[in-house]
């Protein structure tokens, strides 16, 4: 780290915040995309999955995000951040990408084991969370004390329910797929999935009974499925981070991102993946200058 003055830069509240009201907060209307990126053109799709579509929000409501302080000197800035496993990080970057006003939201996957087979589903921090959920409509009905079922997503016919689950000021959202998981099994997910709000105001996640998170690296159906960070989301510029204890195990697994942000470029080295979206300029730098390490 480059020498000079040192000074803290306190982003915003260690936990989701409150939007300013001067701002309206708007997403996208538009059918749901998935944003892929493999490490090569030929390499085959994923199997498409179902993302939230975007809605138009008024001002005032709660990012489901968290705004780290970060420590800037010399130019660098480093920020300390948890992934949704429980394990820690610092993230180095060169100062002018200002990563830590991207916020950051967890994301993880899991399976559910039974008599009838094996139930594998992503959890994801919808970006405004119930809000979003909602999107003005009401809950279907609570499956217990911190977990509601609700409409899928507006305007996708095929789309299934929506698992939205409440740890603290975080929500997650379990997307289901078409012909979707008996009662009991979303009770089995509502039961026996944990989210632990810890003092930097990051989400960390555990299971019991039949659910098995995915690990650190796991891919299934050619993409990458373990524990991760997306960082941005409001913008066009967005950054995911996942712990990946092998590199060269990884081989050309791609991620799947939300609507709004086709990622552009993407690298593993010293045990994480990073992938970028948003204009050339801040994806360069950022898969070539983000550096990131164990805590």
């Amino acid at each position: 780290m480059a020498g000079g003055r040192e000074e803290i830069v306190e982003q915003a509240p260690r936990g989701p915040r409150w939007a300013g009201t001067a701002a309206l907060l708007a997403l996208l209307a538009a059918l749901p995309l998935i944003a892929v990126l493999t490490r090569g053109e030929d390499a085959a799709p994923p199997r498409p999955v179902v993302t939230r579509a975007p809605v138009r929000l008024a001002a005032g409501v709660t990012p489901n995000a968290i705004y780290p302080a970060a420590r800037v000197s010399g130019g660098t800035g480093t920020m300390p951040v948890t992934f949704p496993d429980g394990s820690r990080a610092e993230i180095g970057y060169p100062a002018r990408l200002n990563l830590a006003s991207l916020g950051a939201r967890p994301y993880a996957s899991g399976t559910l084991s039974g008599a009838g087979g094996e139930e594998f589903r992503v959890l994801t921090a919808p970006l405004y969370g119930e809000a979003e959920t909602a999107a003005g409509r009401a809950m279907i009905r609570p499956l217990t004390g911190h977990v509601g079922l609700w409409p899928g997503p507006p305007g996708v016919d095929a789309a299934s329910q929506v698992l939205l689950f409440r740890f603290g000021d975080w929500r997650l959202a379990l997307q289901d797929e078409p012909g979707g998981m008996t009662f009991e099994q979303r009770l089995a997910w509502a039961g026996n999935l944990r989210g632990t709000p810890g003092p930097d105001g990051f989400l960390t996640l555990s299971a019991g009974g039949p659910l098995r998170l995915s690990r650190p690296g796991e891919i299934r159906d050619g993409r990458l499925v373990g524990p991760q960070l997306w960082l941005g989301g409001l913008s066009r510029r967005m950054l995911v981070v996942a712990p990946v204890p092998d590199c060269g195990r990884l081989g050309r697994a791609p991620v799947v991102l939300d609507a709004r942000h086709a990622i552009a470029g993407g690298d593993c080295r010293d045990g994480y993946y990073l992938a970028a979206s948003g204009d050339p300029e801040f994806v360069r730098e950022a898969i070539a200058k983000v550096r990131v390490r164990p805590a």
